[in-house]
């Protein structure tokens, strides 16, 4: 019967393979000298981290989900740049996997828009309020159970294996993290517009675009580098651009503008950074601002014909009408995204434009 065990034990690992330390899952790819890409690869789950080497010191733009998977993506770093004096960390907004890992970064200013302290304070709520951190954690181990059943039936496919164990260790990092809580670092510099860091051979333009797809949306743009970090502006290709439960008509007329400043002539740019995708290209943003202004566009003129929300559903479908966009499927987080744009654009001109009403014609 031991043996019989033993000889199990040596199948298992024979099929799958042993489980690789984290750091061996960690991706870098450098774009230039003074500046490397750095992600934890996934099934379906990919989160940039921009750092950037300067005369001042590193600086990292976001920084994960959580301190224990932040920490082997910051060793790799630092073994990228054989440095280790930070000096900012810049967070593109608050969701937990771009403002998690700041207390990793000790003596280094932590940059965000004025929105962000605020917009940061869930991810206390989540530690400190018993029901919600028992959802979470019952919902991070549903992923780790149907990962570890997938683990046997992958074996044929080598690369399949290795994202499903590193999405394994990814997860089991993060739940100890959120077991044994961590500290959440808000930002010390804020800024409410614009904001340039002054790197010595390199400048940092940090733009706010508005209430979008969170409450404090930044931008990031590198001119010596031409490098343009969008956050979750750029999602991904084909990802629909957001209009967001909190944006206001002033930040719709915002994301267009600031759009327009980066698609200007002068403007140089040869990487577009996305949140959670191989990098992009210039060319990809045309599309995101074409988007909001013919939503804009479009939602105003079904109003002022008399339309209804329903008619005007059917008529900014995005297959017919934004085809360089696409939309997901059942199941996907994106699901519905469309729907929720036009409703919340819809309420957004209702608050600024009632609907003009049908005026009585006497005869």
């Amino acid at each position: 019967m031991t043996t019989a065990i033993h000889l199990g034990l040596l199948m298992h690992l024979f099929v799958v393979g042993p489980q690789l330390g984290p750091g061996e899952y960690i991706r870098i790819e450098r774009l230039s000298p003074r500046v490397v890409l750095a992600y934890w690869p996934g099934i379906d789950r990919r989160c940039n981290l921009t750092a950037i080497q300067s005369q001042k010191g590193l600086v990292i733009i976001d920084t994960e989900v959580s301190p224990g998977v932040m920490a082997p993506i910051k060793e790799k770093i630092e073994q990228a740049f054989h440095r280790r004096d930070w000096a900012y960390v810049i967070n593109t907004h608050a969701h937990d996997n771009h403002c998690s890992g700041n207390c990793l970064f000790k003596g280094a200013v932590i940059v965000g828009h004025n929105n962000l302290p605020e917009d940061m304070q869930w991810l206390i709520r989540r530690q400190t309020e018993p029901d919600w951190k028992r959802r979470e954690l019952d919902h991070v181990a549903s992923i780790l159970r149907n990962l570890r059943a997938a683990l046997p039936q992958s074996a044929g496919n080598r690369m399949y294996t290795r994202l499903i164990r590193s999405d394994i260790t990814f997860y089991e990092l993060f739940v100890k993290d959120l077991e044994e809580g961590y500290e959440v670092v808000k930002p010390s510099l804020m800024f409410a517009d614009r904001h340039t860091l002054d790197l010595g051979d390199l400048t940092l333009e940090l733009i706010f675009f508005g209430k979008g797809h969170s409450l404090c949306d930044t931008l990031v743009y590198i001119p010596q580098e031409r490098v343009l970090v969008t956050g979750a502006i750029a999602y991904q290709r084909g990802q629909l651009p957001e209009i967001g439960e909190q944006s206001q008509l002033q930040d719709v007329h915002r994301f267009l503008a600031v759009l327009d400043s980066l698609l200007g002539n002068c403007v140089k740019i040869d990487h577009v950074i996305p949140s959670h995708s191989a990098p992009l290209q210039r060319s990809d943003l045309p599309p995101i601002r074409d988007y909001y202004q013919r939503m804009l566009t479009e939602v105003q003129a079904a109003r002022q014909q008399g339309l209804t929300l329903e008619q005007t559903l059917a008529r900014l479908a995005v297959r017919t009408k934004f085809p360089a966009f696409r939309d997901p499927p059942p199941g996907h987080w994106g699901y519905g995204m469309q729907e929720r744009n036009v409703k919340n654009l819809w309420r957004i001109l209702s608050e600024e434009q009632p609907q003009p009403q049908p005026q009585n014609v006497q005869h």
